[in-house]
Parts: structure tokens; sequence; C-alpha cells
């Protein structure tokens, strides 16, 4: 199967997954159930725009073990199959500063 990308937004610092978000642990779950072998890595993430280093680094902790743990206790995911890592505010993957509150969660 093809690896399934999907980012997971979050508002200003905010660590619990809105409902329109929630959509996108359906389908990286879905994915895993269909993939038996298949693992997800999930990295958090913080915008560098608000906050500071100390106050990011704990919400990207949190936004990638949100998902870990949604994943584990909704939809029955092994925890061994689910890793995570957190980049705090050192990392920007989007230009737009507002979209780098996220988990970006790869499963292949």
């Amino acid at each position: 199967a093809e690896p399934l990308r999907r980012e997971i937004f979050f508002t200003i610092r905010a660590t619990q997954i809105s409902k329109d978000e929630m959509v996108k642990v359906e389908d990286i779950a879905n994915f895993l159930k269909a993939n038996p072998n298949a693992k997800v890595v999930i990295t958090g993430h913080a915008d560098k725009g608000t906050g500071n280093a100390t106050i990011n680094k704990n919400l990207s902790e949190k936004r990638a073990k949100i998902v870990a743990d949604t994943l584990v206790k909704k939809y029955g995911i092994a925890e061994s199959r689910i890793s995570y890592d957190s980049k705090g505010d050192t990392e920007q993957p989007f230009a737009e500063n507002d979209k780098n509150r996220v988990s970006i969660c790869i499963a292949k």
C-alpha cells in the first residue's frame, strides 16, 4: 500500500483533536486495520509565532501523544504499531505560522 500522510491541525494552545480533524485520525486507524503490518509515526509541532520554546515543546508533545492515545483507546490500534516524537517550534513544516500547530502522521 502507498504510505498514508495525514496532518492533524490544532487551534492555538490546544491539545484536543477537533471533530473535523478526528476524521483524519479515523483514516489512519482504517489504514492500519487494512494493513496489519503497517506502522504510524506521529510528529507533533508548535508554531514559532506564539509561546516560547518550553511551552511549544510541551504543546507539541501533547499533540503527538493525544493522536497516539486516540488510535489506541478509540480505535484499538496496538501501541507497538505507533511511535511519536515532538519538535516543539524547532521545525516549521509550513510557511503559514498557524498551520504549524499540527501533528503530522505517516503510516506505512
